[in-house]
């Protein structure tokens, strides 16, 4: 009986590790890819075009940037590695409340780079749950993403993508729940 017990307490653990090692040596390929968040807010900083170099020797395919810094974005051009931009979180209330707005932000900061820049994904801003505006924020956050998603769609009929309504009733009681 302890044998037992001492077996199936140990038994998940060992599971976990086993799947971590397995994944990570690659003796289980799944399709996956590795990513990672590039900040750009420090001293020091290797310019985008070493970034670059860094992260294709590594083998790192999808990338975040929190911002959509011209830089960075003409030194992934014409790579294999795809780019999610960030739409910063002083921007939102105000795509949030005019469509024109969006438009003049997808024209700035994606038409000019796409596509020799692989920017697959568009997160509408930021951590803002931290924010000292973050009321204001959630409640614009919905509206934000759905007028950058009609300036993408309307204006630029290659951007075609697909915003259901039904992301949009999540991510509202996403917010309403972690604000309460």
């Amino acid at each position: 009986m302890d044998a037992f017990i001492f077996l199936k307490s140990r038994i998940l653990p060992i599971l976990l590790v086993l799947n971590l090692l397995s994944s990570e040596l690659g003796l289980v390929r799944q399709g996956s890819t590795l990513g990672i968040n590039y900040g750009q807010v420090a001293n020091n900083l290797p310019s985008p075009e070493r970034v670059y170099l860094l992260l294709s020797s590594l083998k790192i395919t999808k990338t975040r940037i929190y911002d959509t810094n011209p830089q960075v974005l003409a030194a992934f051009a014409n790579s294999s590695i795809e780019l999610i931009v960030t739409v910063p979180n002083e921007a939102v209330t105000q795509l949030a409340s005019d469509p024109n707005q969006a438009l003049q932000w997808v024209n700035t900061n994606i038409k000019p780079y796409v596509p020799s820049t692989k920017i697959t994904g568009i997160a509408v801003g930021n951590e803002i749950y931290t924010d000292d505006d973050s009321q204001n924020l959630m409640s614009d956050l919905v509206p934000a993403m759905q007028a950058i998603h009609q300036a993408l769609v309307r204006h630029h009929p290659r951007f075609k993508c697909k915003f259901t309504s039904r992301v949009a009733k999540f991510i509202s009681t996403l917010a309403r729940v972690i604000q309460t």
